[in-house]
């Protein structure tokens, strides 16, 4: 009784394949986004209401310092739709391109509470900036930016992941991203912040713990 008492809390007490303290991941995703600027609205009142929609890809380098506690960069690209009314009420449509990156905190809840599994769902927060450029609005009254841009912002979103016993994993990615005004190119008209909301559907790979 003893010997497999003795033997069963070394089973317990071996790491699982979803501990990923001390781990480095990386993941590569990308999907649609939707963005909400100054006269966003125009598109849904005078043109398509899809207008505002594009795609956008993305990387993330992490590392989780427990098994709850993760830290990571995330760097992102695309092209963005907005547009802008003139003061004769008529529709500007434009696009530019958009380059970020966020540093982050990601809480893995269920690890957190040692509840390791397959599905892992997280949260996370961070600030970064975005690089915009490729302004190709035509010329109007409200344009304050023409050339290539940097804005602060900050994002909040949450994942859910399915991982698998290699390593391996997939996660959806539902986020929501406030930035500087001035990011499409205009100053404040009827929106005080640029905003962007993201689905992303990706992959990620967790690389094995180093031995100490």
């Amino acid at each position: 009784m003893v010997a497999l008492l003795l033997g069963m809390g070394t089973l317990c007490a071996q790491v699982t394949p979803y501990e990923y303290h001390n781990r480095w991941y990386l993941s590569l995703q990308g999907g649609p986004l939707y963005f909400n600027g100054d006269c966003t609205y125009v598109y849904r009142e005078k043109g398509p209401w899809m207008g505002p929609f594009t795609f956008s890809g993305g990387a993330s380098l992490g590392y989780n310092i427990t098994n709850g506690h993760e830290v990571r960069l995330t760097a992102s690209f695309g092209p963005r739709r907005a547009s802008c009314i003139s003061y004769k009420d008529a529709l500007y449509p434009y696009t530019f391109k958009s380059a970020s990156l966020f540093a982050d905190y990601v809480l893995a809840f269920r690890a957190l509470a040692e509840d390791f599994s397959a599905f892992n769902p997280k949260l996370y927060a961070g600030a970064g900036a975005a690089y915009t450029f490729g302004f190709t609005d035509p010329q109007h009254p409200q344009r304050h930016v023409n050339g290539p841009n940097w804005v602060a912002g900050f994002h909040v979103g949450s994942v859910m992941e399915y991982d698998f016993p290699s390593g391996f994993g997939l996660f959806a990615d539902l986020g929501l991203t406030f930035l500087s005004d001035t990011y499409d190119g205009q100053g404040w008209y009827n929106f005080p912040v640029d905003m962007e909301i993201g689905f992303n559907i990706g992959v990620v790979f967790h690389f094995k713990r180093h031995k100490r």
